[in-house]
């Protein structure tokens, strides 16, 4: 059956793009599934066992629980902790500055024993380099402003800390740190840290955690024994072996960068953006590795042969919420351009793109956003006007179904018994024959019922277009400039509306197929799309190879609307098909998807506010790793999708699954 299916694909394929384009499809498809193979579930335990360490901590000998801070309880969203310096040098534009700000600190340590501060650096700087970039107070505060703007908490390790404050415990934060007690502070605020006792600074005490003299020090200020408290840090050293070798009781951890190291995929990723340079894309990978890989509140299975981690929030944050931030980034760019006055995102895709276009352009003066609640079923009908708009609606693709399934879907007709046996009586349509439309190839038989069933059509399409153009007219779509913003890919429901209204509506998609081409020729507007435009087969982009999936990622839990009517006081009501007991069990997958997609804009949208210079995410890395994770699920991210349903009915396909979209 299923090479059946696959077979059918292909011969569909090929009389749609032609022999060469199948072929290239099918090599890439081997290739995928050959790589796909050797992929299996690799389980990775990281080394923080969190029931171990409670039990260690709520122990009635252990006084004192001491707590690193940089990778432990927050940390910076990058792919190396020392580009710091690099995010420094932008805000002073000096390419210099990340060696001279080394060699100035590596001065200081070599003159003398003591732990340094900034202070001291920054002064170090301006002996050596002189002051083009600013004096040493002006150099200190840039620098203290960048650490605070990159610090974000690691929530499962602040949780743990607040279970030591619950167990009675007195905790203190450790760290070798050249940052002031009163800057760390504020980090530690700004990530909503506030349960310790103590905080002891490297450059503020003067020794330090790697020579075990801080420990010292802490043990004599808390007037403790070693073996009375637990050290909780990363570094394998200073956190780990130095105090256990003075006798403290210590934890292994592992930072995120770390950890991140044992998987494959995700961090071939993390390779291809530190030699890329990007900043944006930087803070895009920095961050996904951070929720991924902090210390989790509960103990959690990560996949090493996975992409992803957390479940379908992590998929959520890592695929959809960087597509969707990437586009409306464009989106911004495009509506300026066009001096756009309101924006309508089409239902139901359009319902998370709004929501994190509004994340993103909030506070700022940007066009109106308004939910356009429409379907290609509901704009069709009500735009029909002759016999070719009818043959335009039958032509668009359709899976194999019944004759009364196709009506009522395409159309909005039920088809009676009566007219079925009239139908089969004069031998132009069996009880038994489905209807299946590929390429735009409509049979002799289906155009016979169109035909037959025209004067019905033209009726029924009478009666659904008043209350379509009350509807648009109520949400201001006939007035100023407005734009359809939607995934794609023929501008289809643009043009039916730019026909209907008889003005042109302006057209912003994810992606676009060739077919596009008719649509901005015959109005003059504007169909452009982000990640690809008038493409001529799906393989020229993996969002337009993937199109279900990607749909079915941004899916909504509103059932899809069929058409609208005047109620008896006139107002205009929708009317929408019902949702199946499959659409309604996925709510709970999709809401965890959606939540992961929002968090990941919310803290793209911290970064870009934060004052670091102006942030673009690049299009390619955000197409491409969803190509990577689409094309490679492993079976851990399969098991988190497959079963999330949405209907298709549109194109005969009833109710879908992920799972009828999975590469095998």
């Amino acid at each position: 059956m299923t090479n059946h299916r696959f077979l059918r694909k292909v011969l569909r394929y090929q009389k749609t793009y032609g022999a060469r384009a199948t072929v290239k499809r099918s090599i890439n498809e081997i290739l995928n599934r050959m790589r796909r193979s050797i992929g299996h579930s690799h389980p990775h335990h990281a080394l923080f066992d969190r029931h171990a360490l409670l039990t260690k901590i709520e122990h009635p000998s252990i006084r004192l629980v001491i707590f690193d801070i940089f990778d432990t309880l927050i940390t910076r969203p990058l792919l190396d902790p020392e580009n710091t310096k690099h995010w420094i040098a932008k805000r002073l534009d000096c390419k210099y500055y990340p060696e001279r700000r080394r060699a100035a600190e590596m001065s200081l340590r070599e003159a003398g024993d003591t732990d340094v501060s900034l202070a001291n650096i920054c002064t170090e700087y301006v002996r050596l380099f002189g002051t083009t970039e600013g004096n040493a107070q002006e150099l200190q505060s840039i620098e203290e402003s960048v650490e605070l703007v990159l610090a974000q908490p690691l929530l499962g390790m602040i949780e743990v800390l607040g279970m030591a404050k619950q167990a009675g415990k007195k905790v203190a934060l450790a760290s070798d740190m050249f940052l002031s007690s009163n800057i760390i502070r504020k980090m530690l605020e700004k990530c909503d840290i506030f349960e310790y006792d103590a905080l002891y600074i490297s450059s503020e005490v003067g020794v330090r955690k790697s020579t075990g003299e801080l420990f010292r020090h802490i043990i004599k200020e808390e007037q403790i024994l070693p073996e009375q408290a637990v050290m909780i840090g990363d570094h394998p050293i200073s956190d780990q072996l130095i105090p256990e070798q003075l006798g403290f009781h210590t934890t292994a951890l592992e930072s995120p960068l770390t950890l991140a190291e044992n998987f494959p995929r995700l961090n071939a990723w993390i390779e291809k953006v530190k030699l890329s340079g990007s900043s944006a894309d930087e803070l895009v990978l920095g961050n996904i590795v951070r929720t991924f890989f902090q210390v989790q509140p509960r103990q959690l299975l990560l996949d090493r042969a996975s992409l992803t981690q957390c479940g379908r929030y992590g998929i959520g944050y890592a695929i959809v919420g960087p597509l969707l931030a990437t586009f409306s980034e464009w989106l911004i760019e495009q509506a300026d351009a066009d001096n756009i006055e309101r924006l309508y995102f089409l239902a139901r895709e359009g319902q998370l793109m709004k929501d994190i276009h509004e994340i993103l352009t909030a506070g700022y003066d940007a066009p109106q956003s308004n939910y356009l609640v429409l379907s290609r079923r509901a704009i069709s009908v009500a735009m029909i006007r002759s016999h070719d708009d009818i043959l335009a609606i039958a032509r668009t693709d359709y899976q194999a179904n019944s004759l009364a399934e196709f009506l009522l879907r395409r159309f909005g007709l039920t088809l009676d018994n009566t007219t079925l046996t009239t139908l089969e009586r004069r031998g132009i349509w069996s009880r038994k024959r489905r209807v299946e439309i590929q390429a735009g190839q409509i049979d002799s038989a289906l155009l016979a019922v169109l035909e037959i069933l025209s004067d019905e059509i033209h009726r029924h399409a009478a009666m659904e277009r008043e209350p379509m153009l009350s509807y648009l007219q109520q949400i201001k779509l006939m007035e100023g400039s407005a734009a359809l913003v939607d995934v794609g890919y023929a501008g289809t429901i643009q043009g039916r509306l730019c026909d209907l209204l008889e003005r042109k509506i302006q057209g912003y998609y994810m992606v676009t197929r060739e077919a596009a081409v008719g649509v901005r020729t015959r109005h003059g507007v504007r169909i452009a799309g982000c990640f690809g435009e008038d493409l001529a087969t799906p393989d020229q982009s993996p969002l337009l190879r993937y199109n279900v999936p990607l749909e079915m990622f941004m899916g909504s839990d509103d059932p899809q609307i069929s058409h609208y009517r005047y109620q008896d006081d006139q107002t205009v009501v929708g009317v929408y098909n019902p949702l199946s007991e499959a659409e309604k069990a996925s709510i709970p997958l999709r809401s965890e998807l959606r939540a992961g997609a929002l968090a990941f804009a919310r803290d793209y949208r911290s970064m870009k506010d934060s004052g670091l210079g102006k942030l673009r995410i690049d299009p390619c890395l955000v197409v491409n790793i969803f190509r990577d994770f689409w094309e490679g699920t492993s079976e851990f991210e399969r098991a988190q999708i497959m079963s999330i349903a949405t209907d298709d009915h549109y194109c005969g396909m009833g109710i879908v699954h992920f799972a009828t979209f999975l590469p095998h």
